[in-house]
Formats: structure tokens, sequence, C-alpha cells
């Protein structure tokens, strides 16, 4: 059953494979000035919307019928692009502009003798692109 995706890559669970985000937090929030007044309180200013960002884990496990080595390798390679696509969660965009991969960050948890990576932990970081 398909939970999501994000840059081409469906979110999903079924009984061949596992591949969802885990601890998903997001941030938004406004941008203010303050103009300085002489011998008075500053001004506040309203500038206009922060970009919304959010970060999530992803469990790569050979098990769960993901290639850990070559999703690691997919993702960091959008990290590294101009790339920038809609991240959808239960059918619906979580923005009404699309997301760029800021930063991948990985934990490499069991690799076999040989460097087989069987597990692996990815952290991504998304920022909306307007």
């Amino acid at each position: 059953m398909a939970v999501g995706s994000y840059m081409g890559r469906v979110f999903t669970v079924s009984n061949r494979k596992i591949f969802t985000p885990n601890n998903l937090k997001g941030s938004t929030g406004s941008d203010w000035a303050n103009h300085e007044i002489i011998g008075r309180k500053a001004r506040s200013q309203w500038v206009g919307p922060k970009l919304k960002s959010y970060t999530m884990d992803i469990l790569l496990r050979a098990q769960d019928g993901v290639s850990p080595r070559s999703t690691l390798d997919f993702f960091q390679r959008m990290a590294e692009s101009q790339n920038v696509d809609w991240f959808i969660i239960g059918g619906m965009p979580l923005s009404e502009h699309p997301f760029r991969l800021v930063s991948v960050s990985d934990t490499w948890d069991a690799v076999l003798n040989g460097g087989t990576l069987i597990e692996c932990k990815v952290s991504l970081t998304i920022e909306e692109y307007t």
C-alpha cells in the first residue's frame, strides 16, 4: 500500500517491501524585521512566510525488499543536484510548492563481509522550493 512519495520514490508497506519515512518532523513560521527607533521600542514588521521544511529518517534494509546502497546513492545524487519534487503523504502534497533535498546523512548499521551494505538509516532534510 502506497503511503506517499518523494523524488520518484514511492513510500510503501506491503508483504514484499517496507519503505517508509519515520520521525517525520516539519517546521514553518514567518520572517519579521525590527526597525530601531531612537528613544522608543523597535517596531516590528512582518516580512513574509518562511519556507516549510521537513526532516525524516528512512530505514533501508535488504530484508525489507529495499537495496540500501542504491537507495542511499540515489538520495545522495538528488541532494547534489538541482532536482525538486512534490512531497506527498496520504495522496496529498504537504505544500503548494515542491521541495528540494537539502541534505542527506547516513548511518551504516550492517555491512557483510566484502562490503555489502544490508542495513542503514538515512536522514533527509527537505525544504520548500519557490
